[in-house]
């Protein structure tokens, strides 16, 4: 039987972010339903040009240039070229999607785009801390922005991951009969409710100590580690018992922030366990100025794993209604300590809301996720 080939447009499948992940749940719960009936190539941005294979992924790196906005068009006609010369019968793009607007489709070729969020108001949201030099270019980068992610007419589904990424793109674009939104799924085999002292045992951490936790490989700036650090350093104030693990943040951009006494830095945990940092983690932060995912693929595996979730309100967690099942807050510091202790300290309360999160998030779980996703990708 031939084989239905399926071509993935997305990011370094090295960088374990949310995008990357998205992706290898995708293919693994594809793999898991259609066995070996079909066969993925993944296209991404690198440091050379090569093709290799892995766990029966077809890999294609094409390498990009030390010019950010150059490389914005240029990769887009990378692969204009390759898929020139390359027959695939779905083409899913996770990043770039201006390639589309010039490319001829091949018969009974489906082209699918998936926006994981945008470029436009996730650069725009820079816009307050810069000075007017760098408020000039973010104007032409935001120009840049809104070119190349306009949708093609050449698309037949646009897949929005959150409400709020739907209403962005039909603000900048217009309304789109052709769009639907499909929330990110979460592994709930992987990641579920442990024995939390057993497993702060497992990983040598104080049985009697509160821990928060920060995953994050992104820029620190937009995650909100800051956010992070300042509402922890109120807690750690308020209870000496406090301590903060901060996962997968590059050390050279944020050592600055990580000198605290109540900080464990872990450079980039394998993903295999990071399971049981969520499960040993009594609070799990999203404290982003931006994100596209509602939730994202963070915040939901903290969900499914029994971590109390504390997110800011700017970075818009649709799924999580404030004091029931998760915590929001505006503030950054002592106010919001105290309201996050508050509600530690009530387990009934506490146990309550826990409860609710992982009821909400069983909905999102990666076999209910992957049948909308490939429904749409297949139909």
């Amino acid at each position: 039987m031939k084989k239905l080939k399926i071509c993935f447009i997305s990011t370094n499948p090295t960088f374990l972010g949310g995008a990357t992940m998205f992706l290898y749940n995708l293919i693994k719960y594809s793999k898991k339903i259609k066995h070996n009936a079909v066969e993925f190539t993944w296209i991404y941005q690198g440091k050379e040009n090569k093709k290799y294979k892995k766990d029966k992924i077809n890999f294609i790196e094409i390498k990009d240039t030390k010019f950010y906005l150059l490389n914005e068009f240029l990769f887009n006609f990378k692969i204009l070229e390759f898929l020139k010369k390359n027959s695939y019968d779905i083409i899913n793009s996770h990043t770039e999607g201006f390639w589309i607007n010039f490319y001829k489709k091949k018969n009974n070729q489906k082209i699918i785009h998936t926006f994981h969020g945008n470029r436009y108001y996730f650069n725009k949201n820079h816009y307050g801390r810069l000075n007017l030099m760098q408020k000039g270019l973010l104007l032409i980068l935001l120009g840049t922005n809104w070119i190349v992610d306009r949708p093609s007419k050449n698309v037949k589904k646009l897949i929005c991951v959150s409400e709020k990424v739907k209403r962005q793109i039909e603000k900048l674009y217009g309304k789109k009969e052709n769009i639907v939104v499909i929330r990110t799924g979460v592994d709930l085999k992987n990641f579920k409710q442990r024995n939390k002292n057993k497993i702060k045992e497992k990983l040598n951490f104080d049985k009697k100590k509160i821990y928060g936790l920060y995953v994050g490989r992104g820029g620190y700036w937009t995650k909100g580690l800051d956010r992070v650090i300042k509402i922890s350093e109120g807690i750690y104030n308020l209870n000496k018992n406090y301590r903060l693990i901060v996962i997968g943040a590059d050390l050279k951009k944020v050592g600055h922030l990580l000198n605290k006494k109540f900080i464990i830095y872990i450079e980039q945990g394998k993903r295999k366990i990071l399971p049981y940092y969520y499960n040993s983690s009594d609070i799990s932060f999203c404290m982003s100025r931006y994100e596209g995912g509602a939730p994202t693929l963070v915040t939901s595996e903290a969900m499914a794993s029994g971590c109390l979730v504390v997110c800011s309100k700017d970075s818009e967690q649709e799924i999580i209604k404030d004091e029931e099942n998760g915590l929001i807050v505006e503030e950054f510091g002592k106010k919001s300590a105290e309201k996050i202790l508050e509600i530690l300290n009530d387990k009934k309360k506490k146990e309550k809301i826990i409860k609710d999160s992982m009821k909400t998030v069983k909905k999102l779980s990666l076999e209910k996720w992957g049948r909308k996703y490939l429904e749409v990708l297949l139909k």
